[in-house]
Protein backbone atom coordinates (compact mmCIF):
# COMPACT_ATOMS: atom_id res chain seq x y z
CA UNK A 1 0.00 0.00 0.00
CA UNK A 2 1.03 3.57 -0.46
CA UNK A 3 -1.73 5.94 0.54
CA UNK A 4 -4.16 5.26 3.32
CA UNK A 5 -7.63 4.10 2.33
CA UNK A 6 -9.90 6.63 0.64
CA UNK A 7 -7.21 9.33 0.69
CA UNK A 8 -5.05 10.52 -2.18
CA UNK A 9 -1.36 9.94 -1.48
CA UNK A 10 0.60 12.72 0.15
CA UNK A 11 3.69 13.24 -1.98
CA UNK A 12 6.81 14.68 -0.37
CA UNK A 13 9.74 16.45 -1.97
CA UNK A 14 13.09 16.06 -0.20
CA UNK A 15 15.91 18.40 -1.23
CA UNK A 16 19.33 17.64 0.20
CA UNK A 17 22.25 20.00 0.73
CA UNK A 18 25.15 20.80 -1.53
CA UNK A 19 25.94 24.51 -1.53
CA UNK A 20 26.05 25.85 -5.08
CA UNK A 21 25.08 22.38 -6.30
CA UNK A 22 21.58 23.30 -5.16
CA UNK A 23 21.15 24.88 -8.59
CA UNK A 24 20.57 21.31 -9.80
CA UNK A 25 17.37 21.21 -7.70
CA UNK A 26 16.13 24.25 -9.59
CA UNK A 27 16.43 22.59 -12.99
CA UNK A 28 14.61 19.53 -11.66
CA UNK A 29 11.77 21.65 -10.29
CA UNK A 30 11.41 23.59 -13.53
CA UNK A 31 11.15 20.34 -15.49
CA UNK A 32 8.59 18.90 -13.06
CA UNK A 33 6.47 22.02 -13.53
CA UNK A 34 6.55 21.38 -17.28
CA UNK A 35 5.82 17.65 -16.89
CA UNK A 36 2.87 18.01 -14.51
CA UNK A 37 1.48 21.13 -16.21
CA UNK A 38 -0.81 21.91 -13.30
CA UNK A 39 -1.16 25.06 -11.25
CA UNK A 40 -0.93 23.50 -7.80
CA UNK A 41 2.25 21.87 -6.60
CA UNK A 42 2.33 18.07 -6.86
CA UNK A 43 4.10 18.08 -3.46
CA UNK A 44 2.00 18.44 -0.33
CA UNK A 45 5.06 18.02 1.90
CA UNK A 46 8.35 19.82 1.21
CA UNK A 47 11.51 19.10 3.20
CA UNK A 48 15.02 20.48 2.93
CA UNK A 49 18.31 20.89 4.69
CA UNK A 50 21.24 23.19 3.94
CA UNK A 51 20.79 24.72 0.47
CA UNK A 52 17.88 22.32 0.11
CA UNK A 53 16.13 24.28 2.87
CA UNK A 54 16.45 27.47 0.82
CA UNK A 55 14.93 25.85 -2.25
CA UNK A 56 12.32 23.99 -0.19
CA UNK A 57 11.09 27.17 1.49
CA UNK A 58 10.89 28.98 -1.83
CA UNK A 59 8.91 26.28 -3.63
CA UNK A 60 6.65 25.62 -0.61
CA UNK A 61 5.63 29.29 -0.42
CA UNK A 62 4.35 29.09 -3.99
CA UNK A 63 2.52 25.76 -3.70
CA UNK A 64 -0.65 27.37 -5.04
CA UNK A 65 1.17 28.17 -8.31
CA UNK A 66 3.99 25.67 -8.74
CA UNK A 67 5.08 26.74 -12.22
CA UNK A 68 5.35 30.37 -11.18
CA UNK A 69 7.32 29.32 -8.09
CA UNK A 70 9.76 27.24 -10.15
CA UNK A 71 10.27 30.08 -12.63
CA UNK A 72 10.80 32.58 -9.82
CA UNK A 73 13.34 30.33 -8.12
CA UNK A 74 15.22 29.82 -11.38
CA UNK A 75 15.35 33.56 -11.98
CA UNK A 76 16.77 34.09 -8.50
CA UNK A 77 19.47 31.45 -8.92
CA UNK A 78 20.55 32.66 -12.35
CA UNK A 79 21.11 36.12 -10.88
CA UNK A 80 23.41 34.89 -8.09
CA UNK A 81 27.09 35.60 -7.61
CA UNK A 82 29.31 34.49 -4.74
CA UNK A 83 28.91 37.99 -3.32
CA UNK A 84 25.15 37.28 -3.08
CA UNK A 85 25.86 34.48 -0.57
CA UNK A 86 29.00 35.52 1.30
CA UNK A 87 31.32 38.52 1.33
CA UNK A 88 33.86 37.54 -1.32
CA UNK A 89 35.75 40.84 -1.31
CA UNK A 90 39.48 40.33 -0.81
CA UNK A 91 40.11 42.50 2.26
CA UNK A 92 37.19 41.26 4.43
CA UNK A 93 37.99 37.66 3.52
CA UNK A 94 41.68 38.19 4.33
CA UNK A 95 40.78 39.73 7.69
CA UNK A 96 38.54 36.82 8.68
CA UNK A 97 41.03 34.16 7.60
CA UNK A 98 43.80 36.00 9.46
CA UNK A 99 41.77 35.93 12.67
CA UNK A 100 41.33 32.19 12.27
CA UNK A 101 45.05 31.72 11.68
CA UNK A 102 45.85 33.76 14.79
CA UNK A 103 43.50 31.56 16.81
CA UNK A 104 45.42 28.46 15.75
CA UNK A 105 48.72 30.07 16.67
CA UNK A 106 47.71 31.90 19.85
CA UNK A 107 44.81 29.78 21.07
CA UNK A 108 46.61 28.97 24.31
CA UNK A 109 46.52 32.68 25.19
CA UNK A 110 42.73 32.68 25.16
CA UNK A 111 42.17 34.28 21.76
CA UNK A 112 38.87 32.95 20.48
CA UNK A 113 37.10 33.36 17.14
CA UNK A 114 33.36 32.67 17.10
CA UNK A 115 32.55 33.54 13.49
CA UNK A 116 33.08 31.54 10.32
CA UNK A 117 35.67 31.84 7.60
CA UNK A 118 33.05 33.51 5.41
CA UNK A 119 30.64 36.34 6.25
CA UNK A 120 27.10 35.22 5.39
CA UNK A 121 25.48 38.66 5.80
CA UNK A 122 24.56 38.75 2.08
CA UNK A 123 22.74 35.40 2.37
CA UNK A 124 20.85 36.56 5.45
CA UNK A 125 19.73 39.70 3.60
CA UNK A 126 18.66 37.62 0.59
CA UNK A 127 16.59 35.23 2.74
CA UNK A 128 14.94 38.06 4.65
CA UNK A 129 14.00 39.64 1.34
CA UNK A 130 12.76 36.47 -0.36
CA UNK A 131 11.07 34.46 2.41
CA UNK A 132 7.44 35.36 3.13
CA UNK A 133 5.59 33.93 6.13
CA UNK A 134 2.41 35.40 4.62
CA UNK A 135 2.78 33.36 1.42
CA UNK A 136 3.63 30.23 3.41
CA UNK A 137 0.47 30.58 5.54
CA UNK A 138 -1.56 31.14 2.39
CA UNK A 139 -0.23 27.91 0.87
CA UNK A 140 -1.11 25.99 4.04
CA UNK A 141 -4.60 27.50 4.35
CA UNK A 142 -5.36 26.69 0.71
CA UNK A 143 -4.62 23.00 1.30
CA UNK A 144 -1.90 22.98 -1.34
CA UNK A 145 0.79 22.56 1.34
CA UNK A 146 0.55 20.12 4.25
CA UNK A 147 3.99 20.78 5.74
CA UNK A 148 7.28 22.57 5.21
CA UNK A 149 10.18 21.00 7.13
CA UNK A 150 13.54 22.70 7.65
CA UNK A 151 16.24 20.53 9.23
CA UNK A 152 19.10 22.01 11.25
CA UNK A 153 21.86 20.68 13.51
CA UNK A 154 21.89 21.89 17.10
CA UNK A 155 25.30 22.73 18.54
CA UNK A 156 23.62 23.24 21.91
CA UNK A 157 22.21 19.76 22.51
CA UNK A 158 23.69 17.63 19.71
CA UNK A 159 20.40 16.83 17.98
CA UNK A 160 19.19 16.96 14.41
CA UNK A 161 16.28 19.37 14.83
CA UNK A 162 13.59 19.74 12.19
CA UNK A 163 11.45 22.86 12.43
CA UNK A 164 8.11 22.37 10.70
CA UNK A 165 5.06 24.46 9.90
CA UNK A 166 1.89 23.16 8.35
CA UNK A 167 -1.50 21.61 8.96
CA UNK A 168 -2.89 21.78 12.51
CA UNK A 169 -2.91 17.97 12.69
CA UNK A 170 0.91 17.80 12.71
CA UNK A 171 2.59 16.87 15.97
CA UNK A 172 6.20 17.13 17.25
CA UNK A 173 8.32 13.99 17.36
CA UNK A 174 11.33 12.72 19.24
CA UNK A 175 13.70 9.93 18.24
CA UNK A 176 17.33 9.17 19.06
CA UNK A 177 19.04 12.55 18.59
CA UNK A 178 16.29 13.59 16.16
CA UNK A 179 13.61 16.11 17.07
CA UNK A 180 10.70 17.65 15.22
CA UNK A 181 9.51 21.02 16.54
CA UNK A 182 6.55 23.08 15.41
CA UNK A 183 7.58 26.65 14.60
CA UNK A 184 6.52 29.80 12.85
CA UNK A 185 9.29 29.62 10.29
CA UNK A 186 11.36 32.67 9.42
CA UNK A 187 14.50 33.48 7.49
CA UNK A 188 16.80 32.58 10.40
CA UNK A 189 15.54 28.97 10.44
CA UNK A 190 16.55 28.65 6.81
CA UNK A 191 19.86 30.41 7.41
CA UNK A 192 20.61 28.06 10.30
CA UNK A 193 20.04 25.03 8.09
CA UNK A 194 22.47 26.45 5.51
CA UNK A 195 25.20 27.52 7.98
CA UNK A 196 28.04 25.28 6.81
CA UNK A 197 30.43 24.40 9.68
CA UNK A 198 33.63 26.48 9.81
CA UNK A 199 32.61 28.44 6.71
CA UNK A 200 29.60 30.12 8.35
CA UNK A 201 28.94 31.11 11.96
CA UNK A 202 26.22 29.25 13.92
CA UNK A 203 22.78 30.88 14.03
CA UNK A 204 21.12 31.75 17.35
CA UNK A 205 17.50 30.57 17.62
CA UNK A 206 15.39 30.17 20.78
CA UNK A 207 18.41 30.31 23.11
CA UNK A 208 20.21 27.61 21.10
CA UNK A 209 22.83 27.64 18.36
CA UNK A 210 22.27 25.82 15.09
CA UNK A 211 24.28 24.98 12.00
CA UNK A 212 24.01 23.18 8.68
CA UNK A 213 21.18 20.64 8.64
CA UNK A 214 23.30 18.03 6.88
CA UNK A 215 25.76 17.91 9.79
CA UNK A 216 23.69 15.59 12.02
CA UNK A 217 21.06 14.34 9.61
CA UNK A 218 21.36 10.57 9.70
CA UNK A 219 17.80 10.05 8.38
CA UNK A 220 17.03 12.73 5.78
CA UNK A 221 13.71 11.08 4.86
CA UNK A 222 12.47 11.09 8.47
CA UNK A 223 10.76 14.53 8.43
CA UNK A 224 8.77 13.59 5.33
CA UNK A 225 7.66 10.32 6.92
CA UNK A 226 6.77 11.94 10.25
CA UNK A 227 4.59 14.51 8.49
CA UNK A 228 2.62 11.84 6.63
CA UNK A 229 4.28 11.19 3.27
CA UNK A 230 3.06 8.23 1.23
CA UNK A 231 5.51 8.84 -1.61
CA UNK A 232 8.84 10.65 -1.54
CA UNK A 233 10.70 12.22 -4.44
CA UNK A 234 14.34 12.74 -3.46
CA UNK A 235 16.62 15.12 -5.34
CA UNK A 236 20.32 14.67 -4.68
CA UNK A 237 23.35 16.62 -5.85
CA UNK A 238 25.87 13.85 -6.56
CA UNK A 239 26.01 11.30 -9.37
CA UNK A 240 26.17 7.63 -8.43
CA UNK A 241 29.48 6.79 -10.14
CA UNK A 242 32.57 6.13 -8.01
CA UNK A 243 35.64 8.11 -9.06
CA UNK A 244 39.05 6.64 -9.91
CA UNK A 245 41.34 5.54 -7.10
CA UNK A 246 44.17 7.97 -6.25
CA UNK A 247 47.56 7.05 -4.80
CA UNK A 248 48.74 10.57 -3.85
CA UNK A 249 48.39 11.90 -0.32
CA UNK A 250 45.50 14.39 -0.05
CA UNK A 251 46.05 17.94 1.18
CA UNK A 252 44.04 19.51 3.98
CA UNK A 253 41.91 21.28 1.39
CA UNK A 254 41.23 18.06 -0.52
CA UNK A 255 40.21 16.34 2.72
CA UNK A 256 37.81 19.23 3.34
CA UNK A 257 36.32 18.63 -0.10
CA UNK A 258 35.74 14.96 0.68
CA UNK A 259 34.17 15.94 4.00
CA UNK A 260 31.67 18.14 2.17
CA UNK A 261 30.88 15.30 -0.20
CA UNK A 262 30.18 12.93 2.69
CA UNK A 263 28.26 15.54 4.68
CA UNK A 264 25.82 16.35 1.91
CA UNK A 265 25.31 13.02 0.17
CA UNK A 266 26.13 9.78 1.98
CA UNK A 267 23.30 9.78 4.54
CA UNK A 268 20.68 10.56 1.92
CA UNK A 269 21.70 7.68 -0.31
CA UNK A 270 21.88 5.31 2.67
CA UNK A 271 18.43 6.38 3.90
CA UNK A 272 16.84 5.73 0.51
CA UNK A 273 18.39 2.24 0.52
CA UNK A 274 17.05 1.70 4.05
CA UNK A 275 13.53 2.66 2.96
CA UNK A 276 13.72 0.28 0.00
CA UNK A 277 14.75 -2.57 2.31
CA UNK A 278 11.83 -1.83 4.65
CA UNK A 279 9.42 -1.77 1.71
CA UNK A 280 10.77 -5.12 0.54
CA UNK A 281 10.42 -6.62 4.02
CA UNK A 282 6.80 -5.44 4.27
CA UNK A 283 6.04 -6.98 0.88
CA UNK A 284 7.07 -10.39 2.27
CA UNK A 285 4.63 -10.20 5.19
CA UNK A 286 1.25 -11.89 5.17
CA UNK A 287 -1.88 -9.73 5.31
CA UNK A 288 -2.31 -10.75 8.95
CA UNK A 289 1.25 -9.76 9.84
CA UNK A 290 0.91 -6.44 8.01
CA UNK A 291 -2.20 -5.63 10.02
CA UNK A 292 -0.20 -5.99 13.24
CA UNK A 293 2.64 -3.65 12.30
CA UNK A 294 2.72 0.13 12.16
CA UNK A 295 5.12 -0.05 9.22
CA UNK A 296 3.77 0.90 5.82
CA UNK A 297 5.11 0.97 2.31
CA UNK A 298 6.35 4.41 1.31
CA UNK A 299 7.29 4.60 -2.33
CA UNK A 300 10.45 6.54 -3.16
CA UNK A 301 12.02 7.85 -6.32
CA UNK A 302 15.42 9.51 -6.65
CA UNK A 303 16.72 12.02 -9.15
CA UNK A 304 20.48 12.63 -9.24
CA UNK A 305 22.93 14.20 -11.68
CA UNK A 306 23.68 12.07 -14.74
CA UNK A 307 27.28 13.26 -14.80
CA UNK A 308 29.98 14.24 -12.34
CA UNK A 309 29.25 17.80 -11.23
CA UNK A 310 32.96 18.34 -10.63
CA UNK A 311 33.44 18.33 -14.40
CA UNK A 312 31.06 21.27 -14.69
CA UNK A 313 32.90 23.04 -11.87
CA UNK A 314 36.23 22.53 -13.66
CA UNK A 315 34.81 23.99 -16.86
CA UNK A 316 33.72 27.13 -14.97
CA UNK A 317 36.56 27.34 -12.44
CA UNK A 318 37.61 30.72 -13.81
CA UNK A 319 34.42 32.22 -12.36
CA UNK A 320 35.56 31.60 -8.79
CA UNK A 321 36.47 34.90 -7.06
CA UNK A 322 40.23 35.29 -6.84
CA UNK A 323 39.99 36.01 -3.11
CA UNK A 324 38.41 32.62 -2.48
CA UNK A 325 40.94 30.82 -4.67
CA UNK A 326 43.74 32.37 -2.61
CA UNK A 327 42.03 31.37 0.63
CA UNK A 328 41.70 27.76 -0.53
CA UNK A 329 45.33 27.65 -1.64
CA UNK A 330 46.36 28.78 1.83
CA UNK A 331 45.02 25.49 3.24
CA UNK A 332 46.75 23.41 0.58
CA UNK A 333 43.86 23.01 -1.84
CA UNK A 334 45.14 22.74 -5.39
CA UNK A 335 41.75 22.63 -7.09
CA UNK A 336 42.67 19.53 -9.06
CA UNK A 337 39.26 17.87 -8.86
CA UNK A 338 37.20 21.07 -8.35
CA UNK A 339 35.34 19.41 -5.49
CA UNK A 340 35.27 22.45 -3.20
CA UNK A 341 34.56 24.80 -6.10
CA UNK A 342 31.50 22.70 -6.94
CA UNK A 343 30.03 23.60 -3.53
CA UNK A 344 31.13 27.24 -3.19
CA UNK A 345 30.98 28.69 -6.72
CA UNK A 346 27.72 30.65 -6.88
CA UNK A 347 28.41 32.18 -10.29
CA UNK A 348 26.09 32.46 -13.33
CA UNK A 349 27.91 30.21 -15.79
CA UNK A 350 28.27 27.31 -13.37
CA UNK A 351 24.83 27.80 -11.83
CA UNK A 352 23.25 27.92 -15.27
CA UNK A 353 24.99 24.71 -16.33
CA UNK A 354 23.68 22.94 -13.22
CA UNK A 355 20.13 24.17 -13.80
CA UNK A 356 20.27 22.97 -17.40
CA UNK A 357 21.60 19.57 -16.29
CA UNK A 358 18.82 19.13 -13.73
CA UNK A 359 16.24 20.14 -16.31
CA UNK A 360 17.55 17.70 -18.93
CA UNK A 361 17.95 14.81 -16.47
CA UNK A 362 14.37 15.21 -15.29
CA UNK A 363 12.81 15.54 -18.74
CA UNK A 364 14.62 12.35 -19.78
CA UNK A 365 12.51 10.53 -17.16
CA UNK A 366 9.28 12.41 -17.83
CA UNK A 367 6.99 9.37 -18.12
CA UNK A 368 8.36 7.80 -14.95
CA UNK A 369 8.04 11.05 -13.01
CA UNK A 370 4.53 11.74 -14.30
CA UNK A 371 3.40 8.28 -13.17
CA UNK A 372 5.02 8.72 -9.75
CA UNK A 373 3.36 12.09 -9.17
CA UNK A 374 -0.09 11.04 -10.41
CA UNK A 375 -2.46 10.05 -7.57
CA UNK A 376 -3.58 6.44 -7.92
Amino acid sequence: MSARADQPPKIALVLQGGGARGAYHVGVLRAIAEITDGQRSPFQIVCGSSVGAINAASIAMTSVDFRLGAERLESLWRSLHCQSIYDSRALPMLARSSRWAMTLVLGQLGLRVTGGLLDYSPLRALLEREFSQKHLRRAIRSGALHALCITTSSYSDGTSTTFFQGDDSLRPWSRARRLGESAVLRADHILASAALPFAFAPVHLDNRYFGDGALRTTSPLSPAIHTGADRILVVGTRDHAVGPRRSTQPSLGEIAGHALDILFNDNLEADVERLERINHTISLLSDEARAKTRLRVIDAMSIAPSRDIRDLAKAHAGEMPRSLRLLLRSIGYSGGDARIESYLMFEPGYVGALIDLGHADTLSRADEIRAFLTPA
